[in-house]
């Protein structure tokens, strides 16, 4: 089996969520609240193509997309330990590697070859129909179509008993949206998810930018693209970094407050007049002259480093607003 990075999975709206206990028997405490939040993100245009103050350059932008990969949030309480269970498992449903369907024996092989298959069950409810849990503890969850569903990551490896030492995630829990979620942000706020979520603080917010595989989508081997005008001249800008990074409140000591009953609401901020007021697009240059100034890290117009400086502006300026 070849390696590949793992994905991170959807524990938001189907999982259900135990407060751990030292003791492996101990029966399991009722389902922790969960309230709804709407996740969104916004780049300052409205839909319309927008002229961008800039001290050196007149800017118009037309399009603003970005692909992220997962979202993640981090829970404020260090103590507050948990356990992610996705339902009691049935021993009569346990299925052996040979019994799985082709597709998901295929998906296993091509992206955990290193990572031996340990077990699996079939589940008869729920969005989901197939669990399959690795040597390592990584576990995958794929519906009736044979598509993943999710995926959920752990420290301790599968045992031979089908426990994981209590299933016991320490204080580093968090919950994670598996991706891609594809944002076209030339169009005003856009919604990325609506989820529930529990119940509690949340500190820290992270997401990645990665490549998009779909080929029927303009970001099609990207992770970012602007398109527009940069004093008179077309310009495309894209680049294929694949990062993690925090999103954070202006206020440092803000925390993502979940409360049970209502329904919270975060903006993610891309403020791309920031990023122009910082990165001086005048350099830009059309060196090949086929009348579009190219930006990316490996254009043949000569504006490699300038596809740098834009990608680390978009990073730096990315906030968390209050809806």
């Amino acid at each position: 089996m070849k390696t590949m990075k793992p994905m991170l999975g959807l524990f938001v709206a189907a999982l259900t969520f135990y407060s751990c206990s030292s003791d492996d028997d101990a029966a399991p405490q009722p389902p922790m609240t969960k309230s709804s939040l709407t996740i969104k993100a916004q780049s300052g245009l409205n839909g319309t193509a927008e002229k961008i103050t800039n001290a050196a350059s007149d800017v118009e932008i037309n399009q603003f997309m970005i692909n992220l990969s997962e979202i993640e949030f981090e829970f404020a309480d260090n103590d507050q330990n948990q356990v992610f269970s996705v339902g009691a498992m049935d021993d009569e449903d346990d299925l052996a590697y040979e019994d799985l369907p082709e597709e998901i024996k295929s998906y296993l092989d091509d992206n955990y070859p290193e990572d031996a298959f340990c077990k699996a069950e079939l589940e008869d409810d729920g969005p989901y129909m197939y669990e399959v849990e690795l040597e390592s503890g990584f576990e995958l969850y794929f519906r009736d179509d044979f598509t993943l569903y999710a995926t959920e990551a752990s420290d301790e490896p599968c045992n031979d008993d089908g426990n994981q030492g209590g299933n016991a995630w320490g204080s580093q829990d968090d919950i994670e949206l598996a991706g891609p979620f594809e944002l076209d942000l030339s169009q005003g706020e856009v919604t990325i998810a609506n989820v529930e979520i529990p119940v509690g603080v949340y500190e820290e917010i992270e997401f990645e930018m990665d490549i998009n595989n779909d080929p029927s989508s303009d970001l099609y081997q990207k992770s970012i693209m602007i398109t527009g005008i940069i004093s008179g001249k077309p310009f495309t800008f894209y680049h294929t970094f694949e990062e993690e990074f925090e999103i954070d409140y202006e206020d440092a000591g803000q925390n993502l407050v979940i409360e049970e009953g209502s329904d919270a609401s975060v903006v993610f901020n891309f403020d791309l007049q920031a990023v122009i007021n910082t990165v001086d697009l005048s350099s830009a240059q059309d060196l090949n002259n086929d009348g579009t100034i190219d930006i990316s890290p490996i254009d043949e117009d000569g504006n490699n480093a300038l596809a740098n400086q834009i990608k680390n502006a978009i990073v730096q300026y990315a906030e968390l607003l209050d809806d």
